[in-house]
């Protein structure tokens, strides 16, 4: 039975003016949006936080500066989901005056993290690597089948791509492109090999309506909510025969259950943790306020998508 994660909570919106920068990835280049590597303190300021871990403190796109809350509720979703999504907190640098989300880095200084996209680059030789036209969940499963059978990848691959997909579906991600996943290798001991596992579900803000400004939202009737999800399309296609064309995020969601049959019960499972803890799941996060608040309209918003998507979800898996 699939069980909810206990998220991190902070107390506070978290001040990084003081922290190090990091000297190896300073100003981080992958991705659209600014952000930049820094390193928590040595002393507790939050019980959330890891003290002298590596955090990534990533800013909204200039034109929807509330946007960095999608990476934490995405990552208090994942939580009540029971799905691996890196810990991501409301912060600021009073220094700057930009307000961020706050990321916890998803590996270790010992550990290797790639892209899938440097692995389909090799499958697909000529791969589209600036916008993915070629990604798809037929390679992205090969991928994950030949990395299974040759012992190097932990875990029921099949799951995480049904998983993936369920998450990426609920709240309405169009950018898991071929860089916003990927494995994380770790040696193994005494042995010249290595091992991984597919990465935490990272890079999730582009999601939750973040780019529909609330005062323009708040008459939507239910047509209105449909018509908006209906609209929204994943990254991956289904085959790379179909050119660069994404599916829709239920389409693949039903793809890979009726491919893999054998997920749907854990997917059940998810969804149903995430019914069952919708109502609660952002009340704190609203209480932080902040010079960026997740402002009541914008949390009511978000809650009536990911209650939406959970309903149209169950009717077509049906």
């Amino acid at each position: 039975m699939i069980q909810p994660i206990i998220p991190k909570r902070q107390r506070h919106i978290i001040d990084v003016v003081h922290w190090d920068a990091d000297a190896e990835f300073g100003v981080f280049p992958q991705g659209a949006r600014a952000k930049e590597a820094v390193f928590a303190p040595r002393e507790q300021i939050d019980e959330c936080l890891v003290p002298l871990k590596r955090y990534l403190f990533k800013r909204s796109k200039r034109s929807y500066p509330d946007q960095f809350w999608g990476e934490v509720i995405a990552y208090r979703v994942g939580c009540c989901m029971g799905l691996e999504v890196p810990p991501a907190f409301a912060a600021v640098n009073s220094g700057t005056g930009y307000s961020a989300a706050l990321i916890e880095w998803f590996y270790d200084d010992h550990q290797r993290f790639v892209h899938a996209g440097d692995f389909l680059q090799a499958i697909v030789p000529d791969f589209e690597r600036t916008q993915g036209k070629q990604h798809n969940l037929t390679d992205a499963a090969g991928l994950l089948r030949a990395m299974a059978i040759g012992k190097m990848l932990k875990g029921d691959w099949r799951q995480w791509l049904a998983d993936m997909l369920v998450f990426d579906a609920v709240i309405g991600n169009t950018d898991r492109h071929q860089d916003n996943w990927g494995f994380v290798f770790s040696p193994v001991e005494n042995d010249v090999s290595v091992i991984c596992h597919v990465a935490p579900l990272f890079d999730n803000g582009t999601s939750l309506g973040h780019e529909r400004f609330i005062d323009r939202v708040q008459g939507w009737n239910e047509g209105d909510v449909d018509r908006y999800i209906e609209r929204g399309m994943h990254h991956m296609g289904k085959t790379r025969l179909e050119g660069f064309a994404s599916a829709k995020h239920a389409e693949l969601v039903r793809h890979a259950l009726t491919v893999w049959p054998g997920t749907r019960e854990i997917v059940v499972q998810r969804l149903n943790l995430l019914e069952a803890g919708l109502p609660r799941l952002l009340q704190d996060l609203i209480e932080l306020g902040g010079d960026v608040p997740l402002s009541i309209g914008r949390a009511d918003f978000v809650r009536r998508l990911i209650a939406r998507r959970l309903a149209l979800l169950r009717a077509n898996m049906l």
